[in-house]
């Protein structure tokens, strides 16, 4: 029987290209879960039941469709945060005619369908800038009611359920907490039970409730254009797809679906006229000017809703780059008001920074921007520190407790996650670790303008960056950090030193 002890030494040899898709996504899922001499299994006990549910599916088809190891096959090195392997059982390949499900996995005939949930228009809706993480859950879950499902697709949405919930983007003061946590026990049940297939059918009581939360919030429409307006920035060959956007934008203002009371109204014309003008150039990709995407308004004269504002306020769009000193004096440009010892090293930055932090390894790098991330925390918004470099290990617990660097609006976590728009302040430790160049660095600046970022780099004994020098022309910040003393240069009065904290 496959067990947490000896499950990657049974598993090294099997080609999961050639297993059922379901199996191969549960052996991903035993990989996150097993990350940190599996912290995850241990302390959740759904993960627990869903690792344990996969280990006899595994162990049966195994049982099903055994096979002899080629004998040159060399010993895989197992995990090294693993902990020490059992004896293991004997070794099975998957070969690709075991992949073949056998006739005994055909599914049986569909029960007769369940009664058909309400329809849509009886439920209250609330546009929103963002879709709750927990309520997409829902709503997946709640579709799937009444339909044939495969192992593979009820172990994705139990698979991206327990990723939400490990990243905290569903926590447990959630206001569904406690219907996340009853669909999360059904699919696992669900899981448990199924063969290769079955007809999901959730309790009319509890599909009632379900339906409520799925259908009380709606994506803003002028959110989904703007989404779509980004999805094209760098995107070289894309007139067609520009020209229906375009259209999109226009006929949603003139049949009243969004109008000038918008709150995302100006940043909608500023799209509008950039996507023109594009459409008008020969230009082979359309690039969205940063400051558009910080709020200022666009500078080409078109306007989506039919005005010929220049930006600063006259009729003539000639003016538009042109800018009196007194009116550049009333512009308002928001700062994120820090104060302290960090207001002495860089500053009083604007929101939507982006910091450069570099220096030699066990220099004290980690620390400095683990306490500036709790200062952020404490006193200006949700930050993320996406800890790479480290991961969730000893040595960053120990930090974090000896510096207290702990606090209700600091999260951590071992990669960089794939939607950032819950955080004001995002730490990348490291941004080589993470494998990451000037270009993705740049994308995610673009993606949350009013996001601010800090981008941590080692240097080697010359003080050559190890990885891209060219990057710091483009941040705001820079601070090096030398035998635990902080120094900075930048556009905000940076320029100031501090001595790092050790606890």
């Amino acid at each position: 029987m496959l067990t947490i002890q000896n499950y990657f030494n049974q598993v090294k040899n099997i080609d999961w290209e050639q297993v059922p898709a379901a199996l191969s996504k549960g052996h991903q899922l035993v990989e996150g879960a097993s990350q940190n001499n599996w912290s995850a299994y241990h302390s959740n006990a759904n993960i627990q039941r869903v690792v344990e549910a996969y280990f006899q599916k595994l162990n049966d088809y195994l049982e099903k469709n055994k096979a002899s190891l080629p004998s040159q096959a060399a010993p895989s090195q197992s995990p090294k945060n693993l902990p020490s392997q059992t004896k293991s059982l004997p070794q099975r390949a998957i070969s690709k005619q075991a992949a073949r499900p056998s006739q005994g996995d055909k599914p049986q005939g569909p029960a007769p369908k369940p009664k058909a949930p309400p329809a849509e228009d009886t439920y209250e809706t609330t546009p929103v800038e963002h879709v709750d993480t927990d309520v997409q859950f829902i709503r997946r879950y709640a579709a799937m009611h009444g339909k044939v499902k495969s192992q593979e697709q009820i172990l994705n949405l139990l698979h991206g359920l327990q990723k939400a919930i490990l990243e905290r983007r569903i926590r447990k003061d959630s206001p569904y907490a406690k219907e996340i946590e009853l669909m999360q026990n059904q699919l696992i049940k669900c899981y448990e039970k199924m063969d290769q297939m079955v007809e999901v059918k959730i309790d009319s009581k509890n599909l009632k409730r379900y339906l409520e939360i799925a259908h009380s919030q709606e994506g803003m429409l002028s959110i989904t254009i703007l989404k779509a307006y980004v999805a094209l920035n760098g995107k070289k060959d894309i007139k067609d797809r520009a020209q229906k956007l375009y259209e999109r934008m226009k006929k949603a203002v003139q049949s009243g679906r969004i109008t000038k009371a918008d709150p995302y109204a100006e940043k909608l014309n500023e799209a509008f006229v950039t996507i023109k003008t594009y459409l008008d150039s020969d230009a082979p990709y359309l690039s969205i000017n940063k400051a558009q995407l910080n709020g200022l308004m666009g500078l080409l004269g078109e306007d989506l809703f039919g005005q010929k504002k220049s930006l600063n306020g006259s009729d003539d769009p000639e003016n538009d780059l042109v800018v009196g000193s007194g009116e550049l004096l009333r512009m308002d440009f928001k700062t994120i008001g820090l104060q302290g010892k960090y207001a002495e090293l860089i500053g009083d930055p604007s929101v939507g920074f982006t910091a450069m932090v570099y220096g030699l390894p066990k220099s004290g790098k980690s620390t400095l921007c683990l306490d500036f991330a709790r200062h952020l925390a404490e006193h200006h918004g949700r930050v993320l520190y996406c800890a790479v470099e480290e991961g969730f290990g000893y040595t960053l617990k120990e930090k974090i407790e000896r510096i207290g660097a702990h606090h209700p609006n600091l999260f951590i976590t071992e990669r960089v996650p794939e939607n950032l728009s819950d955080y004001d302040f995002v730490f990348i430790d490291s941004v080589s670790k993470a494998a990451m160049d000037v270009e993705d660095l740049e994308k995610l600046q673009r993606q949350y303008p009013d996001t601010s970022f800090v981008f941590i780099y080692h240097t080697t004994k010359e003080g050559k960056f190890k990885g891209v020098n060219s990057h710091a022309h483009e941040v705001d910040v820079i601070i090096q950090v030398e035998k635990g003393q902080a120094s900075s240069t930048g556009r905000f009065n940076a320029g100031g030193r501090m001595k790092i904290q050790n606890g």
